[in-house]
């Protein structure tokens, strides 16, 4: 009896092992200690099997340890069925490598580059299969030790640098297990990648278009047999481990493929699909005719990526000098006074002008950092303690109140001129594309609603849960009043600034000319502050790498590098300021919206005597409210801390609060009335 292959035979029921799929190694455990780098030093030989997700990791063993022969295979983290799949696959692995090199300091990046260039260092990309193992291979071709590192790491400065709960194991000088997964690396090598190109002198762009993808080769004669049916059964029964950093990116690469092309390709059949040398030329021969117009979200281009290491900085891909210009910095520093300045005279009303300056301090404090805001939180994951570095700063206030103007001049001393994102693009699937493709660089969206904050931006902001990757950037958004609530998550867990010190809307001429005072403070700033000030945090966070108080931090390393700058002292508002001083004040608001609705003119002698007021119960604090008829509540109790309510008593225009936390966060006795005659002895006597 014959056979009609692998469907068939599982089809019969026979258990054939052909080496391939889930495999088990039969191992005994000896000993477990925390991953060091040194893990990889005494060997000159090495091979990797891993995402292209871990390039740079991939790019600091090659530039660091001394291996004179280095070969890396990028795997994949989605399944690959079609050529569609491979090519964007394709696309976006080789542009990951050629920016992690570009990205590098001209030595250390042409020392790349030569040792690809004299054969000692070679990358190639998966064409054909899914390939979720790691395998890190060491030899050491003079003594004959060898060290294989099997595991659930990824090579990624993420996973090796203690961010992610990884696990490895070591097989050292075991020539069975060498054997082994000598060969099953081998095997995925030779039959199922393709080279990267490199440029021999310099990556000039990370980007490659569509056609330089090696899969698409026009010089390769050979026939690709691309096979899904194994994929199809092994998906069937059992879990495919999906992680979304790079197969998002591989999705829109993916459906970015012109219309004209993926016609050309043909469709798998019984599973299979062939890929012959004519295919690749007809491709080839119609995208050539296309003219590409991106659009303009796949024209963006902001990422801000750090090495906290080497103390290096690239902005959109290319170096960004931290040596800066001493008479622009400090012309920087001036304008930025004079910004501020802008504020006295001017806006009226509120906590008043100071009160403003500090704020916008704070806030300027947090924009600086937030570039390094993903590390702190990475780390704080560890200890449970994220509140204390927030990714997201909201903004609000009254219309005339400076927030827009503040955010966009504190953007072009950072970056040269302000960058927002639209609106529009304020959803949940468009924020987690921003926290994968900007890498550190701020996203800032201006006028932004509360039901966009409701529907989209509430989950992201309470997700506590990094992105998988080693940079995400922090989100300013800037709101008008009418987001007078926001939950006690939201709070806690974001930088808010809220203020309603504005200019006076009826002034129009003073608008007209604070108007141009901005524009010409804008027109005259540089980058060159910020610059100087990247380069003094790298310095301290490379001897302390988790600041105690960020915002302390943050704010002294402004402060005196403005004091350093500057000819006068630096004003009043431009001083250190703690994280428990302003936290402290978070609530302030509501707590004073608090104070007035239980103030004593509205108190009840018990419940019914009047429509509305409060009355006091034992431990708890009554507030009676009407409500409209979608039976709507006066007072918007969404912004109270939660830990004031005792939802389980509260129903209708009836909320029941704690007494005991609620007098903790007036500050003062419920029961003191003011007309009281006690009330009066303790305000004489400052109680």
């Amino acid at each position: 009896m014959m056979l009609g292959g692998p469907r068939q035979e599982r089809a019969l029921g026979f258990n054939i092992d052909d080496g391939t799929g889930l495999r088990v190694a039969q191992v005994r455990f000896e000993s477990e200690s925390k991953f060091d780098w040194s893990l990889f030093d005494g060997f000159d030989r090495i091979r990797i099997l891993t995402y292209s997700a871990g390039v740079s990791a991939i790019v600091r063993l090659l530039d660091r340890h001394g291996f004179s022969d280095f070969e890396c295979v990028f795997g994949c983290e989605n399944t690959l069925r079609t050529l569609r799949d491979i090519m964007a696959f394709q696309q976006v692995a080789i542009g990951d490598a050629r920016a992690a090199i570009k990205n590098l300091p001209d030595e250390r990046h042409s020392f790349i580059l030569s040792r690809v260039r004299d054969g000692q260092a070679r990358f190639r990309v998966l064409r054909k299969q899914t390939a979720h193992a790691k395998l890190y291979l060491l030899e050491n071709t003079e003594s004959g030790r060898t060290r294989a590192l099997i595991g659930s790491a990824n090579l990624s400065e993420t996973a090796f640098g203690g961010r992610q709960s990884e696990t490895l194991v070591c097989f050292d000088d075991d020539a069975s297990a060498w054997a082994h997964y000598l060969g099953m690396y081998e095997a995925i090598r030779d039959q199922a990648s393709d080279e990267i190109p490199l440029p021999s002198e310099r990556v000039e762009h990370a980007e490659i278009s569509l056609l330089e993808v090696p899969v698409l080769d026009t010089n390769d004669h050979s026939t690709l047999v691309i096979d899904s049916t194994d994929l199809e059964q092994q998906e069937g029964n059992g879990i495919q481990i999906n992680v979304p950093t790079q197969i998002q990116r591989i999705e829109r690469m993916k459906a970015a493929i012109p219309p004209v092309v993926a016609k050309l390709i043909p469709p798998p059949r019984n599973g299979r699909q062939q890929i012959t040398r004519d295919l690749r030329r007809e491709i080839a021969k119609e995208f050539s005719r296309i003219r590409v117009v991106q659009t303009e979200e796949e024209v963006d281009h902001r990422e801000l990526s750090i090495d906290r290491d080497s103390r290096t900085v690239s902005l959109f891909g290319e170096p960004f000098s931290l040596e800066s210009d001493p008479i622009a910095a400090r012309r920087d520093a001036k304008l930025l006074v004079e910004f501020f300045g802008n504020y006295e005279g001017t806006f009226e009303g509120g906590l008043g002008v100071e009160r403003l300056q500090r704020d916008y301090f704070i806030l300027w404090s947090w924009l600086y950092f937030s570039p390094f805001m993903c590390d702190m939180r990475i780390l704080a994951g560890h200890y449970g303690d994220v509140f204390r570095f927030p990714s997201f700063a909201i903004v609000y206030g009254k219309p005339s109140c400076g927030k827009s103007s503040l955010i966009d001049t504190l953007m072009t001393s950072m970056f040269g001129k302000a960058y927002n994102v639209d609106k529009r693009e304020f959803t949940k699937a468009r924020l987690r594309d921003i926290q994968y493709a900007y890498k550190r660089f701020p996203a800032v969206f201006d006028d932004i609603g509360r039901p966009a904050i409701r529907n989209h931006g509430e989950d992201v902001i309470k997700d506590e849960v990094p992105p998988l990757v080693a940079e995400y950037p922090c989100f300013v958004l800037s709101m008008n009043q009418e987001l007078k609530a926001f939950t006690d998550q939201i709070v806690k867990r974001s930088l808010m600034i809220y203020t309603t010190t504005a200019l006076p809307s009826y002034k129009e001429s003073l608008r007209h000319d604070l108007h141009m005072k901005i524009q010409k403070v804008r027109r005259g700033l540089s980058t060159n502050l910020y610059r100087e000030y990247l380069k003094r945090v790298l310095a301290l966070l490379y001897d302390a790498p988790i600041p105690d108080d960020w915002l302390e931090f943050s704010s002294s390393v402004l402060s005196g590098l403005m004091a350093d700058l500057l000819d006068d002292s630096p004003p009043r508002w431009c001083t250190p300021i703690k994280w428990n001083d302003y936290a402290d004040k978070r609530h302030e608001r509501v707590k004073a919206q608090i104070d007035h609705l239980l103030r004593p003119a509205t108190k009840m002698k018990k419940e019914g005597h009047q429509p509305t007021g409060w009355i006091l119960e034992g431990d708890k604090v009554i507030v009676i409210e009407q409500t409209d008829t979608f039976g709507r509540r006066e007072f918007d109790w969404e912004n109270v801390p939660s830990t004031l309510i005792d939802d389980n008593a509260s129903v209708g225009g009836r909320t029941v609060l704690n007494r005991l936390e609620l007098e903790e966060f007036l500050g003062r006795n419920l029961s003191r009335g003011r007309n009281s005659l006690l009330g009066r002895v303790l305000s004489r006597t400052g109680r």
